[in-house]
């Protein structure tokens, strides 16, 4: 399949990059790595006028670490994460989570701002452009309605990636640039839970850089799917807790990604682990409310009562492996 036309921007910098897109940004697509938009656009599933090329911007892939943390430039790429001894030595789970995205060639072209920003998926939406032929076009790719849900002006596409939800469990947050200014918010924050549009960034905004805090506790990332490579999951979570010295959890995260239209933390299941002990009891209760707290759709061949008893497996089993890590 070719591609579609379009006109090729090369910004030197950020805020010209950022500018250029303030003009027509629903015209407009951003492109790093491309192992998203590149097969998008063949599918005509995006049509952008004009693409602008965020490769050609310089120090914008760099990996560091000092007082305040981890800081990683949006154009690292996943090969460069798994590889980077800081960051192995800093947060392991990092490393193992960018192992854990699509093949070795999408890990060697693929950044981490574009897995961050990737788009919300869905079996009506991301098919070639004769597949979608045969009905109305969803809501998302311009229509009236929602084929998920039968409904108008509706969205339910679901995000799946894999890198975020390990984030934000370790407490990221992240800078991005607009023409006028820039911004840090936590990671968790950039994702609006609305599939038509997932992404809470403002006109013109480029992400630029995610930072991480000095890490405490233990981290852990789950992904099931149906392949070992290539398949993005059809549940993965990312738990977090932190102990005192009795072994009591004092705090902790449990963010699932490909049940819901962002990243879905099970606020209420963190409330019940907070000053318990994790015994069997404990475990399965916690993992029966955090389920109550999912509502995924079908959006692929997976039924939305599948994914809610794989993500109950999953959490069983990261409570199980977080206790005898201890």
């Amino acid at each position: 399949m070719r591609l579609p036309n379009f006109e090729y921007i090369a910004p030197k910098t950020l805020k010209e990059a950022s500018k250029a897109f303030a003009l027509d940004a629903k015209g407009s697509a951003l492109i790093a790595g491309g192992t998203d938009l590149i097969v998008n656009m063949k599918h005509r599933v995006i049509q952008p006028k004009q693409v602008i090329n965020l490769k050609t911007i310089p120090k914008l892939a760099s990996i560091s670490w000092g007082k305040d943390g981890l800081r990683i430039g949006a154009l690292a790429t996943l090969h460069d994460i798994a590889s980077s001894s800081i960051i192995q030595e800093k947060f392991p789970v990092l490393c193992q989570a960018a192992r854990e995205v699509g093949a070795y060639a999408h890990q060697a072209m693929g950044t981490l701002g574009g897995n961050l920003c990737q788009g919300n998926r869905c079996r009506f939406y991301n098919q070639s452009a004769f597949w979608r032929g045969v009905k109305p076009l969803c809501y998302k790719a311009g229509g009236e309605v929602c084929h998920v849900v039968r409904k108008p002006k509706e969205c339910h596409s679901t995000y799946c990636g894999d890198m975020t939800p390990v984030l934000i469990a370790l407490e990221a947050q992240v800078k991005v640039v607009g023409p006028e200014k820039e911004r840090i918010f936590p990671l968790i924050k950039l994702y609006t839970q609305d599939g038509k549009k997932p992404l809470s960034l403002r006109k013109g905004e480029i992400l630029k850089e995610i930072l991480l805090p000095p890490s405490s506790g233990k981290t852990l990332y789950l992904k099931w799917r149906r392949r070992d490579s290539i398949e993005f999951p059809i549940v993965s979570l990312a738990l977090n807790l932190e102990k005192d010295e009795n072994e009591r959890i004092q705090k902790a995260r449990i963010i699932f990604s490909a049940v819901g239209s962002g990243p879905v933390e099970a606020s209420e299941a963190e409330k019940m682990l907070k000053n318990s002990f994790l015994d069997d009891q404990t475990i399965e209760k916690i993992s029966t409310q955090a389920v109550k707290e999912i509502s995924p759709m079908r959006t692929s061949i997976h039924s939305p009562a599948h994914k809610r008893e794989i993500a109950g497996i999953l959490l069983k089993e990261g409570l199980k492996k977080l206790t005898e890590s201890h």
